[in-house]
Formats: C-alpha cells, structure tokens, sequence
C-alpha cells in the first residue's frame, strides 16, 4: 500500500528532543555559574572579610538585572529568533567568569558577578530556554520542560563539587577561569550550531507530529506573527487586567525567593554546623540530583493530571523539606537529615519549576509568550533580589536563618492557591491543537 503525504511526513526523529537537550546542557552550565557564588563566598570571606549581607548584594544584583533586561530580551527573542540571541548569553556568561581571576575587590564582583552575568543569564537562561518550549511541544510540554530544566539539576549535583574541587586544588581565580573556558570553548558553539528557531526550519511540526498538508508555511506564519506587537509596553497593557497573570506573577515571586535564597545561603548553614565544604557541597548536590528527578516527573504529572496540581503538589514537597531544614540543628545536625532535606527539597523545586513553566505555556502561548516569560522573570528575579541579602543581614544580626525561612515557607504555602487559581481557569479555554 503506498504512503500518504501524511505519513511520508512523519519525522523518523523528532529535533524538538534536540533543543532540549541542547537546553539541558546549556542551563547546566549557566545557572550553576550562578548558583556557584554560593561556593565561591566562601573563600571570599576567608580572604576578603566580606560580610554575607555585603556579597548577599552582588547576588541579587544579578538577579535584577537579569530580572530587569528579560522582558526586552523576551521581546528580541520573539523578533529575531532563539538562535540570534541566546548564543551571546553563553558568551558574556564566559567572559564574566573568565575576568573572576582578576577579583580583588568587592565592586569587581558586583560588576562581573551582578552586571555581565546577569545579562548573560537573562539572553541563555531559564526564561529564554523554558520561553522556546512551546514552539516546539504542546501535548508533551511537561515533559520536555521537566528535561529541560533537569539540566539545571544535573548541573547543581555535578558541577557544584566539581568547582568545589577545582578551588580546593587550584584556588578559586583558577576555578573561575577553568569553567569560563568549558562554557566559552563548547557551550557556545553548541548554542549556535544546534540551535533552531521553530520545527518549521527543519521541515517538522510541533511534537513530531506529521506536518500537514494545509498548515499555513514558515514565510505565512512569520508575516502572521509580524503583525502581532511585541513591544514590552503594548503587551503589558494587554495583561494588565488579567488576573492570570498576576497569579503567575506571585507563583514565580515565591519561586524566585525560594531557590534563590536557599541556594545562595546553603553552603555557609552547613559549614556553620560544622560541615566540611566538601560535605556542604554533597549536600548542595544531592539536592541537584533530586531536582532533576523532580523536574522530569514532576512535568511527566503535569502533564498527565494538570499542570496546576503538579505545582500545588511540588509545593507542599518544598515546605516540609524547609521546615526539616530548620529543625536539622535541634535533631543535633548530622548527615541523615541534611541528605533527607535534600531529598525532599530537591523534589519539590524541581517539580515546581517545570510544572510552573510548562502551566505558563498552556495560558499564554502565543507571539509575544517570549515576552510574558520575561515579565514572570521580574518576578523570579525580584524574590531573589530581596532574598538572599535579607537572609544575610538576618543572619549577620541574629545569627540565625529562622526569620528569612520562615517567610519563604509563608509565600510558598500563598504560591499553592494561585497554582490551584491557573488550573482552575485552563478549563475555561478551548483545547489547543497539537500540530
């Protein structure tokens, strides 16, 4: 029996499972150049004197500016394309490491860390990354946001003690130029070379479906989409009265606060019950394992029950892993309950994070999505521009982290009623077509 069109049409493989691997290892890298200033204030204090409030700053700077600049990126990324754009992130992210050599005062930090990092994270990111996801799924969005963002998981269990490693044989500005030269010299390239902006460049439909024949082509849909404005004023206007969107923009907030409070702020909890780095960076470990096991079952639940229920879910795991995080000094410390926090924790973060991208996509897909993610990014970068300095100076005036804890414990219980509030309103829309 001869093939139809349809099934001639049919893609032996799927390049959409490309570009998240490609995403995968990209955020990796990225978001635990980041995520690695936990490990480098360390030394930084040891050497420096600085205060953790003081260095608190140069994390959350990062944070806003690459809270700030994501909107308009988002707006670039919807104009120009993924593959225009996203290589640079990998580029600047390179260069700001590489110029850590040359740290020897605190404003070198806010510059390279806050400033060129930041732009670099918000160009090769979590929103630019997540942002592209719905060009290429629809019915397997959860899934291949959860991959996705395992990366970061991943990145966290491997390349956290691999840093701690590498400061503890070569010292930390050697550290910092050893992982800008693995980002500069195979990361970017990998950016550029495999990137491509929609299935449509590769002759392929969204989910690896069978193109069909009465599809509109790449030239009509570009025309179609060109039309739409994609300016960060106009869609923000357009969103201003939808009570969807400030659900999504608490959730990300919480989020925001969470990871980025707890991740900058681990490290030194544990050393200061006594735990070696290289324990304390097990630790920080095993919750990037944990996480990348969230992150691909969480969004394999998402989408099979609700992406909002997936979130909810997540986010009850992530507060009995921080309320077990602030009883592990009266259990008397030890390495079981820190390895159970991680567990826990891990879990949750990670489902929470794809389950909440991939409940994005299902509420505003669409040509200016690119945009939206950038505006959810404020917020993200909002909690972590006043986390991680609050939990510092918290901590330079009580000695204790129990405040700043508990009030992330206090917007994550809050994040779970806007996540029920967005799944609650996906039965109001009509079922979007997965070709």
């Amino acid at each position: 029996m001869a093939a139809t069109p349809q099934s001639r049409a049919t893609p032996r493989f799927y390049y959409g499972w490309i570009i998240v691997g490609l995403g995968f290892v990209t955020l990796a890298f990225q978001v635990v150049f980041r995520f690695s200033f936990a490990i480098f204030q360390v030394p930084f204090i040891q050497e420096f004197g600085w205060s953790r409030g003081i260095l608190g700053g140069a994390f959350s700077l990062s944070l806003l500016i690459y809270a700030v600049s994501s909107p308009y990126i988002g707006s670039l990324l919807e104009r120009k394309g993924p593959r225009a754009i996203m290589p640079w992130g990998c580029f600047l992210v390179a260069v700001a490491s590489f110029s850590g050599f040359f740290i020897n005062s605190i404003w070198h930090i806010y510059i390279l860390f806050g400033i060129v990092g930041g732009i670099g994270l918000a160009l090769n990111g979590f929103a630019t990354n997540t942002a592209i996801m719905p060009r290429w799924f629809v019915q397997k969005r959860g899934r291949a946001t959860g991959i996705t963002l395992s990366g970061i998981g991943i990145g966290i269990l491997v390349l956290s003690p691999m840093i701690e490693r590498m400061i503890d044989m070569w010292g930390w500005r050697m550290a910092y130029v050893a992982y800008g030269a693995i980002i500069l010299l195979v990361i970017t390239p990998a950016s550029y070379f495999i990137m491509r902006d929609r299935p449509e460049d590769v002759g392929q439909a969204r989910d690896g479906l069978p193109v069909r024949e009465e599809e509109k082509n790449p030239a009509e849909k570009a025309a179609e989409e060109t039309a739409v404005d994609k300016s960060v004023r106009s869609v923000f206007l357009a969103l201003k009265g939808d009570y969807r969107f400030w659900a999504m923009m608490f959730l990300y907030f919480a989020v925001g606060f969470n990871n980025n409070t707890i991740i900058s702020q681990i490290q030194l909890y544990f050393v200061d019950m006594n735990f070696s780095m290289a324990s304390a960076a097990l630790v920080l470990g095993t919750v990037g394992l944990l996480r990348t096991v969230g992150s691909i079952s969480g969004g394999w639940l998402g989408d099979r029950l609700g992406r909002g229920w997936g979130v909810a879910a997540s986010a009850l795991l992530v507060n009995l892993g921080l309320i077990l995080l602030l009883l592990i000094p009266f259990l008397g410390g030890g390495v079981l309950p820190a390895y159970l926090f991680a567990v826990i924790y891990g879990l949750g973060i990670g489902g929470m994070s794809a389950c909440g991208s991939a409940l994005g996509g299902d509420i505003f897909e669409g040509p200016t999505y690119g945009i939206i993610v950038g505006f959810t990014e404020i917020c993200y970068g909002l909690g972590g521009v006043v986390g991680p300095p609050l939990a510092g100076f918290f901590y330079d005036y009580t000695k204790s982290y129990v405040v700043p804890f508990s009030l992330i414990i206090l917007f994550i219980f809050i994040s779970i009623g806007s996540a029920l509030i967005l799944q609650k309103s996906l039965s109001q829309q009509p079922k979007k077509s997965a070709a």
